[in-house]
C-alpha cells in the first residue's frame, strides 16, 4: 500500500535481462544509439561496459542518455550536475552519495546511486551502503539487459556490505535477480491509523481497483461507516492513554548533544541500526528544510528518545489521493522505550489534524508500539534485501535477522511522502 519510489527504478535496470510478460516500452533511438529497442539482436557484451563517477566530462552524454529513457518513459532522470542534490560529499562526513554511470564507447547506458554511511551492528561501528536509483538503457533497447548486473557488481565491489531497501515487489525482476545471486530478503512491515474515515474512504486511491470496488467505498464514506469506525477507535484509545499517560515531546529545530546520548544507549541494542547521532541527523533531516518535524521526547527530565514526522497535504497522489498523511518517518529510542516514542509522536500529528497516520518500522517493539498507538497492519511493498556478505555478518549476531532496526530513514528517505 505505502508508496515506494525503488519499484519502477528497478525495473527499469533489468528490464531485457529476465523475460517479462509485459513491457512493451522499446522505442527507436536517435543521436548514435541503437536503431531499434524491440527488434531482436544479441545482448551487448558486460566486458565493453564500464563503470565511472559521474564527472562534468560525462554530462553531455548523461543529457543524450536522459533524452532516450525519458522517450521510453522511465521513471526518472539522471540530475543534470554530477553533484548529488540530497546528500554531496561534503568533508569527511561519513554518510554521503556518489552516483555512478555505465560507460560504452562514450555513452551512458545505465548509472546508479550508491547511499554510503556507518551502521551498527551490535555495537560495532561498519561502513555500508544502499544502492538506489539504478537506471539502464535496457528500458529501451533489450540489448542493454547486462547493464543490470553490471551495476550490482559493481557495487558490490566499492561496498560488500550492501542492501536494497524499498523495491516494491518480491516478482521484480531485480527481487528475483538478487535473490538468484543468494541474497537474504525481510518485508519491512507497513502500518496505518485511520483517523478521517469518511476521507480515507474517499482518497485511498490503493484500494478503488474497479468501478464496483469505487462505488462501495464511496457509499460507505457517505453513510457515516467511516467516520464513526475511526471515531470508536479514537475514543477506546483515548481512554488507555488518559490511564498510562503520554510522555512529553517538544518539537526542536535541530538535534543537539542530547541526540548523542541516546545514540550511545542504543548502539549495541539493535543487530543493525544506521549511525543516528546529531552529525548524521542534522545532515539527513536539516533545520533548513520546514518538512521536517523533529520530537525530542522525554520521561521527566529524562530524553528516552526522537522522532521525525511529516504531515503532507498530498494531491492526486496514486496511492493517497489528496489526503492529509502524516508519516513517522525515522526514530529512535531503547527497545522497552518504542512504544513510548511512537505514542508521542501518532499524538503530535493527530493534533495537527492529519487523516491518516503510516510508518514502516523493522523491530518488533517499534512494530508493537505502533499497534498499542491503534495501527493496523497494510500490505508492503517495502522489502530489504542484503547482500551475502551482509547477512553473513548478520547471521552471526541475529540469526532471525529480528533484532534491526530500519525504516524510510534508511533508504531513499521519505520520498512521496
Amino acid at each position: 500500500m505505502e508508496p515506494s519510489h525503488s519499484a519502477d527504478a528497478w525495473t527499469s535496470v533489468v528490464m531485457g535481462h529476465l523475460p517479462l510478460e509485459k513491457h512493451g516500452r522499446g522505442l527507436a533511438l536517435e543521436n548514435g544509439g541503437p536503431a531499434a529497442g524491440n527488434r531482436s539482436s544479441s545482448q551487448v557484451n558486460s566486458e565493453t561496459l564500464r563503470v565511472l563517477p559521474y564527472t562534468e566530462d560525462l554530462v553531455g552524454a548523461v543529457t543524450e542518455f536522459n533524452e532516450r529513457i525519458r522517450r521510453a518513459g522511465a521513471p526518472f532522470l539522471l540530475p543534470v550536475r554530477p553533484a548529488p542534490d540530497w546528500l554531496p560529499k561534503v568533508g569527511d562526513r561519513q554518510i554521503y552519495e556518489e552516483i555512478f554511470v555505465v560507460v560504452q564507447d562514450g555513452f551512458v547506458r545505465g548509472a546508479y546511486t550508491l547511499k554510503r554511511q556507518e551502521f551498527s551492528f551490535a555495537g560495532r561501528l561498519l561502513p555500508a551502503a544502499a544502492c538506489r536509483m539504478p537506471i539502464s538503457e535496457a528500458i529501451a533497447d533489450k540489448r542493454y539487459g547486462l547493464v543490470g548486473p553490471k551495476i550490482i557488481h559493481d557495487a558490490l565491489r566499492r561496498m560488500p556490505l550492501l542492501y536494497c531497501l524499498g523495491i516494491g515487489s518480491l516478482d521484480a525482476n531485480i527481487s528475483r535477480m538478487l535473490r538468484a545471486m543468494g541474497w537474504t530478503w525481510r518485508v519491512v512491515p507497513f502500518f496505518f491509523k485511520v483517523l478521517n474515515g469518511f476521507r480515507f474512504l474517499r482518497n485511498i486511491e490503493y484500494l478503488k481497483t474497479g468501478l464496483p470496488r469505487r462505488l462501495a467505498l464511496d457509499a460507505a464514506a457517505y453513510s457515516g461507516m467511516g467516520w464513526l469506525g475511526a471515531r470508536t477507535v479514537r475514543l477506546l484509545l483515548k481512554a488507555k492513554t488518559a490511564r498510562r499517560g503520554l510522555p512529553l515531546a517538544e518539537e526542536v529545530s535541530e538535534f543537539a548533544s542530547w541526540t548523542d546520548e541516546i545514540w550511545r544507549m542504543c548502539r549495541s541494542r539493535y543487530s543493525m541500526t544506521a549511525v543516528r547521532d546529531s552529525e548524521v541527523l542534522n545532515i539527513l533531516y536539516p533545520a533548513s528544510d520546514p518538512r521536517f518535524i523533529r520530537l525530542k521526547i522525554c520521561a521527566g527530565s529524562r530524553a528516552i528518545g526522537w522522532a521525525v514526522l511529516l504531515d503532507t497535504v498530498m494531491s492526486c497522489n496514486k496511492y493517497f489521493g489528496n489526503m492529509r498523511v502524516g508519516s513517522i518517518v525515522d526514530c529512535l529510542a531503547l527497545p522497552e522505550d518504542a512504544p513510548q516514542v511512537v505514542a508521542a509522536a501518532a499524538n503530535n500529528l493527530e493534533h495537527r489534524g492529519v487523516d491518516l497516520l503510516v510508518s514502516n518500522q523493522s523491530h518488533p517493539a517499534w512494530c508493537d508500539g505502533l499497534k498499542r498507538a491503534g495501527f493496523f497492519v497494510g500490505p508492503s511493498n517495502f522489502f530489504l534485501l542484503m547482500s551475502k556478505q551482509l547477512s553473513g555478518l548478520l547471521s552471526d549476531l541475529d540469526p532471525a535477522l529480528s533484532n534491526m532496526h530500519l525504516n524510510r530513514g534508511d533508504g531513499d528517505g521519505p520520498i512521496h511522502l
